[in-house]
Order: structure tokens, then C-alpha cells, then sequence
């Protein structure tokens, strides 16, 4: 059964493949009289974003060709909003460069996240941050800055009104981001309470609570609900969402495309990480800053093995579920320009420390 599933998909993902090429390529190359040029990544919405300084430098090698970018359907947006192409398809990679490559002038694949391999003697894997692996990978520089994602005036309109209706106002509006995401990267429902509790106690009252109860690869597995919180969780579309972030004091999130986004917009941002470092995913200049634990195992992510991934984490996700709240509540507060006397003690921990 397994099996006959197996060949019922393919045969939709050549057809969809097929259409694609008949709807949208072949028309490029009788149109230009050049084959279009090919950039993929099919995967997580962070990483698209990141791949794009590398696909404007790459484009420079490529006068007057067009270009198309395959990503994960519910990403389509992304590629558009950041200048990179109008062409963009859901389409799988490792179809197009097995039957169709000829049809393209070239095809980048972008991977990342490489770990040492022991058959390379003093191979250890990527150690920049995950903008400059990408264009590394194919000889190209971008430095490590987030790309610039514009929004439509007329989304930014559509937003303003739905938080109209809500009852919520675009001044000190705050968002939020729990997830979900793999266990590994989420902060716990009661710490998530507790920050929200002390913005509250310190008049940071208009909070919105942006994401969705699915996930890429999880599928559904819902929500966290707080009190107080107006909540727009699978309400927005992507491009909703972004306009939302855009116009936010401030973006309260765990290591997860939505933070990507919030780096994108130069928005200021707060990010909460475990099992992955910062230093690897965000400029030293992003309007981000990251609350991490001080544990030894944190950013095992980036290590081999992967014990998060390969077998379990050992010590129950501590760098996540023993992080403190006040640590979070203090770096946010600092981002509103509204750190009070008690929290100032706290100044030793990670206000943008671990990419120094």
C-alpha cells in the first residue's frame, strides 16, 4: 500500500513538473531566446530568506536571463517580496536536475547546516553564519546581512484595518512567535506566561501572537492560547504576517523563519535559542538580539552527533526549559528602552553577547 502511495505521488509531482515546464519555461526560453536560471531551496522559510543575498550576487552572472526560485508552496511569497524573481514554483529539485537540468542555464541547490565529516582530516563544517555558507557554497561573497523584504501598500492597509477590528492599536504593538517548531526550539508555555505577564506589569499591554497550528514538516500540532493576548495564529497569510511584523515596536520569537523575517524588516527583535547559536543564523548588526542558555551543550544543533535529532536530547531540552524568564523579560524591556532598576542587575547575561 505504502509502496502504491509512494508511485501515486511521484506521478503528481512529474505531472505538476510537466505543467510547470510546458505553463512557465518553455515560453521563457522562446520568449528570451536563453534558458532561465534555476535557484532552490526546499525547506524552511529562514532559510530561503538567507539564500538570497547569494542569489542577487549570483544573478550578476547571468545578464538578461530570468530566473525562477522553487521553495515550499507556502512560501512563494518571499522570493518575490525580497526583488529576487516573479517566477516562482513548487517544484521538486531532485526531479528537474535528474530529467529536465538541459532546459536550465544553470540550477543551484542550496544546503546548509554541513557538519564535520570525519573523512576530511580538520573538517569542521560550516563555522559562519548560515548567509555567507550559502553564498560560500557556490564561490560567491554576500557578507552576513538579512536581505530587505518590501511589503505591498495595499497588505500594510489590509493589516491596519484587521487590527483595527480587533481592538488593537499600532502603537508599542508587540508580537509574539512561540512555534510551533521542533521541541528542541520551543520555549515552554509557562515561560512564554510569565514574560507576557511582566510586559504587562510594566504597561506593555498591546501584545498579538502571530504563527500558525501547522508546521512544514510537523503538520498539525497546534497552538499556545494566553490570556490577553489578541491572537491572529492561522488568521494571516504570509504576506499578512510580515506587514503585521513591519509594524511592531518589537518581535518576540523563538529561532524560526518569522524572526528571519523581523531581521528582514529591521525590525527590533528578541530572539529565544537552544539548540541552535545565533552566531550561525544572524548578522552581528541584525536589529535582532538573542537570549540564549549558558549550559555547555547549547547549540548542540551544530555539532555532531545531532543528540536532538540522532537519538533524543540527554538532559530534556534543559538549555530551552531552564532558561529564565527574567533573562527574556530583560532583553525585551531593554529593546523598549524601559529596563527598571531591578532587571538593570541582570545586565551580565546575553544582551547580544554570543556574536560578539
Amino acid at each position: 500500500m505504502n509502496v502504491l502511495k509512494y508511485f501515486k505521488d511521484r506521478t503528481k509531482e512529474h505531472l505538476k513538473t510537466l505543467r510547470f515546464l510546458a505553463r512557465v519555461v518553455i515560453p521563457i526560453i522562446l520568449r528570451t531566446r536563453s534558458r532561465p536560471v534555476l535557484f532552490l531551496r526546499y525547506v524552511g522559510m529562514g532559510d530561503i530568506i538567507c539564500t538570497f543575498p547569494a542569489v542577487e550576487q549570483l544573478k550578476k552572472q547571468y545578464p538578461k536571463r530570468a530566473f525562477i526560485y522553487s521553495c515550499y508552496p507556502e512560501f512563494i511569497c518571499l522570493p518575490k517580496m525580497a526583488g529576487i524573481t516573479s517566477n516562482v514554483a513548487n517544484l521538486r529539485g531532485d526531479i528537474i536536475q535528474t530529467y529536465w537540468s538541459f532546459l536550465f542555464a544553470s540550477i543551484y541547490a542550496f544546503q546548509h547546516d554541513r557538519l564535520p565529516d570525519p573523512r576530511v582530516p580538520g573538517d569542521v563544517g560550516s563555522e559562519v553564519s548560515v548567509i555567507e555558507d550559502f553564498g560560500r557554497q557556490f564561490g560567491v561573497k554576500t557578507g552576513d546581512s538579512h536581505p530587505r523584504l518590501l511589503v505591498e501598500p495595499a497588505v500594510l492597509n489590509r493589516v491596519k484595518s484587521l487590527l483595527e477590528k480587533q481592538g488593537s492599536r499600532q502603537e508599542s504593538l508587540i508580537i509574539i512567535h512561540c512555534g510551533p517548531s521542533w521541541r528542541v526550539r520551543e520555549f515552554p508555555y509557562e515561560s512564554w506566561a510569565r514574560l507576557i505577564q511582566g510586559l504587562r506589569a510594566r504597561g506593555f499591554t498591546n501584545i498579538v501572537q502571530l504563527g500558525t497550528s501547522d508546521h512544514s514538516c510537523l503538520g498539525s500540532v497546534g497552538s499556545m492560547v494566553f490570556p490577553n493576548v489578541v491572537s491572529f495564529v492561522d488568521q494571516l497569510s504570509l504576506e499578512e504576517s510580515i506587514a503585521l511584523i513591519s509594524l511592531s515596536r518589537l518581535f518576540i520569537g523563538i529561532d524560526s523563519g518569522l524572526l528571519h523575517v523581523a531581521a528582514s524588516l529591521r525590525t527590533s527583535g528578541v530572539g529565544i535559542f537552544g539548540a541552535t547559536s545565533p552566531q550561525y543564523r544572524f548578522s552581528k548588526t541584525s536589529s535582532c538580539t538573542f537570549v540564549f542558555s549558558d549550559l555547555e551543550c547549547q547549540g548542540c544543533h551544530h555539532r555532531k552527533p545531532r543528540l536532538h535529532f540522532e537519538s533524543g536530547c540527554p538532559f530534556d531540552i534543559a538549555c530551552m526549559t531552564t532558561l529564565p524568564v527574567e533573562r527574556v523579560l530583560a532583553e525585551c524591556l531593554s529593546k523598549l528602552n524601559a529596563l527598571p532598576s531591578d532587571l538593570a542587575q541582570l545586565g551580565a547575561f546575553d544582551r547580544g553577547t554570543g556574536i560578539e
